[in-house]
C-alpha cells in the first residue's frame, strides 16, 4: 500500500480517529468522582453456637431484617448476634448510600424493622422475642446480654439539646412562633441527632422560641410523662400539627402547609437538610429511629 503523502515510502502508517472514539479516549473528559458507599460498622464480639443457629434459621425460613449504615439501634440489634452471627442474618440495606442498597417496603417506618411470617415488626428485638416470633428451637436459652454501660449523670436540671449556632431569618423565625401560637408541638430527645437537624433549620433564634417538648427523662425541663401519653409519639422527632401526627424530620415547606403558614421565602434548604446531605443521610425522607422501651434513653451511638 501506498504511503504517499504523509512522510514518504516507508513512513509509519497512522490515522485520525473518529470524533466518537477520541471522545473515549482515556484522559479526554473529566470522569465524574467515584460513588462513595458505606457500610455498618462491624461486630466484634465472639457469637455463640446458639446465637448462629438463630441467624441460620431465620435466613433459611425467609425473615428479613431491615435498617441502615448509620442506625445505632440496628448496630446493637446485631451485635446481640456477635460477630459470625451478624453476617449470617438476612440485613437489608434501606440507606440509598448504604453497600448493597435494596428499595426497602412501605411498611419499614423506622429502623430496625423485621419481616417475619409475612408480618413486620418494628424497633430493636431481643434473641427470646425473635425465637418466639420466628419458631426457632424454643428449648435453646441464650446467654443474658451484657448490661449497658451505665448513664452519665446528668448536669443540675438535665441534659439540654445542643446549641443552634446560625443566625434565623425572618422567615425562620416567622415560622417558628407561628407554630408555637398555633398550638403545634415538637417531640423530642435531647440525645437525637435527627431533632438537632430539625432544630437548626429555625436558626438559633427560632430554634428557642420553637413548642419544643423534651421526652428523654434526663433531658432539661423533661416531659417524659406528657411524651407516654401520646402513643402516636413512636420516634423522634415527631410533630403534632392542627390534632394530626408527623413522623421524623420535616422540611421547612412541610412544616409551612401543615401548619399553614404563608412564608415570604420557603425555598431552599435549611441548615440542618444541608448537614443531613454532607453527612450521606437524606434526613427529610428518611424515617424516625423507633424506639422500644427504656432503650430509646441511653445517650450512645445515634443517641449523642
Amino acid at each position: 500500500a501506498s504511503s504517499s503523502g504523509m512522510g514518504g515510502s516507508g513512513a509509519a502508517a497512522w490515522a485520525i480517529p473518529l470524533p466518537e472514539v477520541l471522545a473515549r479516549a482515556p484522559g479526554t473528559l473529566e470522569e465524574p468522582p467515584p460513588q462513595v458507599l458505606y457500610t455498618p460498622p462491624s461486630v466484634k464480639d465472639a457469637s455463640t453456637a446458639e446465637q448462629i443457629a438463630l441467624a441460620e434459621h431465620l435466613r433459611k425460613t425467609g425473615a428479613q431484617f431491615y435498617g441502615a449504615y448509620w442506625c445505632s439501634f440496628c448496630l446493637r440489634q446485631r451485635r446481640l448476634f456477635g460477630a459470625a452471627g451478624s453476617r449470617v442474618l438476612p440485613y437489608v440495606e434501606c440507606a440509598e448510600d448504604g453497600y448493597g442498597y435494596r428499595r426497602c417496603p412501605p411498611q419499614v417506618t423506622g429502623y430496625p424493622a423485621w419481616q417475619i411470617g409475612g408480618k413486620f415488626y418494628g424497633g430493636l428485638r431481643g434473641l427470646r422475642e425473635l425465637q418466639a416470633m420466628s419458631g426457632f428451637d424454643a428449648s435453646v436459652e441464650f446467654p443474658a446480654p451484657p448490661p449497658p454501660p451505665p448513664r452519665p449523670a446528668p448536669p443540675p436540671g438535665g441534659f439540654k439539646p445542643p446549641a443552634v449556632a446560625a443566625a434565623s431569618t425572618a422567615e425562620q423565625l416567622a415560622l417558628a412562633k407561628h407554630l408555637r401560637a398555633t398550638g403545634a408541638k415538637f417531640y423530642g430527645a435531647h440525645w437525637c441527632r435527627f431533632c438537632a437537624l430539625q432544630r437548626t433549620l429555625f436558626g438559633a433564634e427560632g430554634a428557642a422560641v420553637l413548642p419544643y417538648v423534651e421526652c428523654a427523662s434526663d433531658g432539661y425541663q423533661s416531659a417524659a410523662a406528657v411524651c407516654k401519653t401520646k402513643s402516636q409519639v413512636d420516634g423522634y422527632p415527631t410533630w403534632e400539627i392542627g390534632g394530626r401526627f408527623y413522623g421524623g424530620y420535616q422540611s421547612f415547606e412541610q412544616l409551612a402547609t401543615a401548619s399553614d403558614f404563608q412564608a415570604r421565602a420557603a425555598k431552599g434548604l435549611g441548615g440542618g437538610e444541608a448537614e443531613g446531605l454532607a453527612l450521606g443521610i437524606d434526613f427529610a425522607n428518611a424515617p424516625p429511629a423507633v424506639r422500644m422501651g427504656d432503650d430509646c434513653n441511653l445517650p450512645d451511638g445515634d443517641c449523642k
